[in-house]
C-alpha cells in the first residue's frame, strides 16, 4: 500500500477532530488505514487504530472508552510539543 506524508500537526488535528466528534467516520477510517511515511507518526496511527481493542467502548456504537479518549488527548499533547533536536 502506498504511504502518505503527514506532519505532526496534521496527525494531531485529525485526532482532535475525532475526539471532538467532528471527524467523519470515513476520515477516521482513512487515517487509521493509510500508512504514514514517518515511522513515528505511523506508530501513532497504528495505536489509534487499535484503541478500540485496548480500551473497549462502554456504550454501544462508541469507538473506545473514556480512558481511550484520554489516551488520544495525551497523544495530541505529545504531538503539539516542540521537537527537540537532541
Amino acid at each position: 500500500m502506498r504511504k502518505i506524508g503527514r506532519s505532526r500537526g496534521e496527525v494531531a488535528d485529525t485526532i482532535e477532530r475525532f475526539i471532538d466528534g467532528i471527524c467523519s467516520r470515513y476520515e477516521w477510517d482513512d487515517f487509521c488505514s493509510v500508512p504514514i511515511i514517518d515511522l513515528h507518526l505511523d506508530a501513532i496511527r497504528l495505536r489509534c487504530a487499535s484503541l478500540a481493542k485496548e480500551f473497549p467502548p462502554i456504550e454501544k456504537g462508541g469507538y473506545c472508552s473514556a480512558a481511550g479518549l484520554e489516551a488520544l488527548r495525551q497523544i495530541v499533547l505529545q504531538l503539539r510539543q516542540p521537537v527537540s533536536s537532541v
